[in-house]
């Protein structure tokens, strides 16, 4: 209903600051690609494959190899039904089972997760902001309790091709600051200090076979935390993001021009980091962009990662 508040994400937040054309397409308008070969293979694929294994081991005990198997499985049906080769994926399925494998040794060897607790699964957190206006929202997977430091963290497991891509701005990730936020104001660390959380524990796996050319480390785990000065900093970063999210969006659906209010910020990543690259300068040139949509893209719910929520409103 109209005056409704908005709910926002840190991916959404990231989004509108990266490239408000892609945010404004993405969780306004709602668009997502249609299913391809990119759906099922490439680094995005791969990475939320084993992701999803991983997290499937911590949250429910699950075997890693075999839920990773699994879900290559499970891509192999539909990309067969769709028609595609599965050379690419039988690659990758190959590298996911040598890094999991790896993995699991490397956590062994260095005991990693003895006197590991999983204290919290898949919780959802809320805080109204804005007088109201916007809910901002976010979603800890894994809330975990270590004995040998005293720590109580977010376990997030990583993968990339290059750990400084990771650990050069770790520090200032603003999902974690976002975690903490909500979890200290909102969350069930803001009556039981015994569930707080003072930051996270990242696990990083290298996307590599870990062959002899290969350059170790293949694995590395980081602990980050945050003290209450830079929560408090961060607080009122939100304050000016999301003022200028809620002003933007309102502006759009009382029929302000997406050209105007919602402008590109291409930069040499959009190629692999934004789904609309190949139809972004449809917009500008007169070209049929409305087609080009209907025939790439269907409607999707953006927060459907969170379950029954309603995506834009209360």
């Amino acid at each position: 209903m109209p005056g409704a508040p908005y709910r926002i994400s840190n991916s959404e937040i990231q989004t509108f600051q990266r490239c408000r054309r892609k945010w404004w397409l993405s969780y306004i308008e709602s668009w997502t690609p249609k299913p391809s070969v990119g759906t099922y293979v490439g680094p995005l694929a791969l990475g939320s494959r084993i992701h999803a294994a991983l997290e499937q081991k911590y949250k429910n005990g699950k075997s890693l190899l075999g839920e990773h198997s699994r879900m290559v499985e499970e891509a192999r049906i539909m990309m067969s039904g769709d028609g595609f080769g599965l050379e690419k994926l039988d690659n990758e399925a190959e590298l996911g089972r040598i890094m999991l494998e790896g993995y699991e040794e490397w956590v062994d060897d260095e005991g990693l997760d003895a006197g590991l607790d999983v204290i919290g699964v898949e919780q959802i957190l809320e805080l109204p902001m804005l007088a109201g206006k916007v809910i901002l929202m976010g979603k800890l997977d894994l809330r975990i309790a270590r004995k040998r430091d005293d720590t109580r963290a977010a376990l997030d497991l990583k993968t990339s091709a290059n750990f400084n891509d990771l650990l050069t701005t770790m520090h200032m990730a603003p999902q974690l600051l976002t975690y903490m936020t909500l979890d200290h104001v909102a969350g069930p660390g803001a009556t039981d200090m015994s569930t707080r959380i003072d930051g996270a524990v990242y696990r990083m796996l290298k996307k590599v076979k870990r062959g002899p050319r290969a350059i170790p480390p293949f694995y590395q785990e980081v602990t980050v935390r945050h003290n209450v000065f830079t929560l408090r900093s961060f607080w009122r970063r939100l304050q000016g993001v999301l003022t200028n999210m809620h002003d933007t969006r309102r502006a759009i659906e009382d029929g302000g021009d997406p050209l105007v209010l919602a402008y590109p910020t291409p930069n040499r990543n959009c190629t692999w980091d934004c789904p609309f690259y190949k139809i972004c300068f449809m917009f500008d040139d007169g070209s049929g962009v409305d087609d080009a949509l209907e025939s790439d893209f269907v409607r999707h719910d953006p927060y459907a990662y969170y379950g029954d929520r309603e995506p834009g409103s209360e």
